[in-house]
């Protein structure tokens, strides 16, 4: 007698998880028929208030505790003979996990999975609030991620993800927060926070360039809601308690590659760092700290010759004495045009 598989039922039961998710947020779910699956379960075609946003993603679904690890608090999707067809989908592609034991399912990026896990057999991604499948956060960050929208988050959500432990929550909430909520002074309580408590291999880049909307730069595009003149006088009051050591972790950074010039995230630290309260004597400090090494050092030195000029050319001298070409250059730029500004 013929039996129907209890692997059958849970492979269902995540269909119909994402499917309920996805129509009780008002956009369509388009499930592929078994015999024409690729790689590809099924499309989501997303519709905001009852208007289509010309926009699809086709969806990956893995249902079972086997696609869990209880102990990392991860899932597990197994590329096996994917990879190629997902990496070359035309469509973004996205990977949901179904866990049945606990009624939720978790989302991530596939293609962005597998640029990051070239040698992998198995995508890894966290289950936490950040990446949560249901029809609450279908449309308050899975629908705004996927149309390049912000998280339609509350404001004191928002906080509550920006002070969690995993990485994914924090992210979240400090993007809402400052982009949904820049006017705020608690936003910029967290922003300085967090930078000031994680080491800089756990912060994202980006966290540079939303502080340097403080102190301001000529490459910064506004949009959307801004700071009130008064939040960022606040903002200004929090930076101003910058030392060294926070004057290092900007300038770590800095990318060798691109350095300091227009539109890169040496900008913005560079905007951050010349807007504190003795700029220049903390500078000199990096650079004549053992714990800077040789990029920071001639880094550090180009801020005080963008500010000073001449000014600069001590701690130029010191640096081209103990081998750096870097500060040679420098130096010679300002004895022949009298100052140095990479934005030109």
């Amino acid at each position: 007698m013929p039996k129907y598989k209890r692997s059958a039922i849970t492979a269902k039961e995540g269909i119909n998880h994402i499917r309920s998710a996805t129509e009780s947020a008002g956009s369509m779910f388009i499930k592929i028929d078994h015999e024409n699956d690729l790689g590809i379960d099924a499309l989501i075609e997303f519709i905001e208030n009852e208007v289509p946003l010309n926009k699809q993603v086709a969806v990956q679904i893995k249902s079972g505790a086997s696609y869990y690890s209880e102990r990392t608090r991860e899932c597990l999707i197994p590329i096996g003979e994917h990879r190629d067809y997902w990496a070359k989908h035309p469509l973004p592609v996205v990977g949901v996990v179904y866990l049945p034991a606990h009624g939720v399912a978790y989302w991530a990026s596939i293609k962005g999975l597998l640029k990051t896990a070239a040698e992998a057999t198995v995508l890894r991604f966290p289950a936490c609030e950040a990446t949560k499948f249901d029809a609450k956060t279908f449309s308050s960050i899975f629908l705004p991620h996927a149309v390049g929208a912000v998280p339609a988050l509350e404001f004191e959500e928002s906080l509550r993800l920006a002070r969690s432990v995993h990485p994914d929550e924090i992210y979240l909430g400090l993007l809402t927060l400052f982009r949904r909520y820049p006017d705020e002074t608690a936003t910029w309580d967290e922003l300085v926070r967090v930078f000031r408590t994680f080491p800089s291999s756990e912060l994202p880049s980006v966290l540079i360039y939303w502080l340097a909307h403080i102190p301001w730069h000529g490459d910064i595009m506004s949009f959307g809601k801004t700071a009130s003149p008064a939040t960022r006088e606040y903002g200004r009051l929090l930076l101003a308690e910058f030392g060294v050591s926070e004057v290092l972790k900007l300038i770590s950074f800095i990318d060798p590659e691109e350095q300091i010039a227009r539109g890169t995230l040496g900008q913005s630290v560079e905007a951050i760092v010349s807007s504190l309260p003795g700029s220049s004597a903390l500078l000199r400090q990096v650079i004549e700290s053992p714990a800077s090494d040789t990029s920071q050092k001639e880094f550090a030195a180009l801020i005080v010759a963008m500010n000073e000029a001449e000014g600069a050319i001590p701690e130029l001298i010191r640096l081209e004495n103990a081998g750096s070409w870097y500060a040679a250059e420098i130096r010679k730029h300002i004895e022949e045009f009298g100052e140095i500004n990479p934005y030109f």
